[in-house]
């Protein structure tokens, strides 16, 4: 699959592949894009060759513009008390992947 070749080239802040944990939630938010699975992937740094160094959330900013740079909002006991006003598609996420890793 195509994504995952653009995940195998992602490289962590220090240049490192991505751990497990960081795959699996990226190939989750990529397969099922909901509020969860996007909350729990959004900050994953997808450093590329080039080295821009842009997390998820950052990535799909950089290609649409239009979407928000308020997320989730949550209380001291973890309550949310805003949350995403939208979602990214998958397409989006796919490209923003793409974006970030090269």
């Amino acid at each position: 699959m195509i994504i995952e070749r653009e995940i195998d080239m992602a490289r962590n802040w220090f240049g490192f592949p991505l751990t497990e944990d960081c795959r699996t939630r990226l190939m989750t938010v990529l397969e099922t894009p909901n509020r969860d699975t996007w909350d729990d992937a959004f900050s994953i740094i997808l450093n590329g060759e080039v080295g821009l160094g842009l997390t998820v959330w950052q990535a799909v900013i950089a290609l649409d513009p239009s979407y928000s740079d308020i997320g989730r909002v949550t209380d001291f006991e973890g309550n949310i008390i805003s949350d995403w006003k939208r979602i990214p598609d998958r397409e989006l996420l796919r490209q923003a992947v793409a974006y970030a890793t090269h």
